[in-house]
């Protein structure tokens, strides 16, 4: 992974995750009606460039890295807290977007003074896909290293996400990442290349999120169009479009980003400057 690529991936992550936000909720658009700028607005009135809960808690573990240089779970559930609590992390100064499963396990390791921050839910019900969403900074700080990056893949997941098929999918996506996106070690996880878009579901499901990232990748050849077609599958459009901007962004890289979405997305010198810190980090 050069740095290009590392940057690509944690504003890849932004990109897609502000782009999807306004389209979270709706149902599925067709081509002629596709949603292709940053607009805002939708289910949660974000501003222009404005991301969710998928940039701060990626942001949220990115700080981790940047205080000790190592994963460190207790100090990143205090982070999801005070994203949770106080809007830390976030734009606008507050927590607007937490799914049910991350909400209680945030509380729950808070109850528990943090002596066990691993507290996902072990129900197979909770197989969300809040720890795919998250998952660049931990890639980014461990790019030299794949056993590492595996290990605390795992880790970051477990903080909020207990089930073995969250752990199994944020495994491979783990690993996709860690191979520049080109690895077709899990393409069995993948829908088949001829399936009908109308049959890409996009909901919060960890399988269906990791099933239309790839699709949108596969059924396109640059960052902008494979964003696009993830976003407007609709329904947790926001979390499906930061999981895709995480692969576009490792395989086109950065510099392959509209500028015109790189020019309004929120704070992103900041986030520019976290990937640029965990890449160095992680040499």
């Amino acid at each position: 992974m050069n740095l290009d690529q590392a940057r690509g991936m944690l504003v890849g992550l932004a990109v897609g995750d502000a782009l999807g936000a306004p389209l979270e909720f709706t149902e599925a658009r067709e081509p002629d009606n596709y949603l292709i700028d940053m607009v805002g607005g939708g289910a949660h009135s974000t501003a222009v460039g404005e991301w969710t809960d998928d940039t701060s808690m990626a942001l949220a573990i990115a700080e981790s890295y940047q205080s000790k240089a190592e994963f460190q779970a207790d100090r990143i559930q205090r982070s999801f807290n005070a994203w949770l609590r106080d809007g830390a992390f976030s734009w606008r100064g507050k927590c607007f977007d937490i799914g049910g499963t991350t909400h209680l396990a945030v509380t729950t390791a808070e109850r528990l003074h943090y002596k066990n921050p691993y507290a996902g839910n072990l129900d197979e019900y909770g197989k969300g896909n809040g720890a795919l969403m998250r998952m660049a900074p931990v890639i980014i700080a461990n790019h030299s290293n794949r056993d590492k990056c595996i290990t605390e893949a795992i880790q970051q997941t477990l903080l909020t996400h207990g089930s073995n098929t969250c752990v199994d999918y944020s495994v491979a996506f783990a690993s996709d990442l860690f191979a520049g996106s080109d690895s077709d070690e899990y393409k069995a996880l993948r829908l088949p290349h001829d399936i009908d878009r109308h049959d890409v579901m996009s909901g919060g499901y960890v399988k269906e999120t990791y099933e239309c990232a790839w699709w949108a990748l596969e059924h396109s050849t640059n960052f902008e169009d494979a964003v696009i077609l993830a976003v407007n599958r609709g329904h947790d459009a926001d979390t499906v479009g930061a999981v895709t901007g995480q692969l576009a962004g490792v395989k086109y890289g950065y510099s392959s980003i509209p500028k015109r979405w790189l020019e309004v997305l929120k704070m992103h010198d900041n986030i520019l400057e976290a990937a640029d810190d965990l890449f160095n980090r992680g040499r």
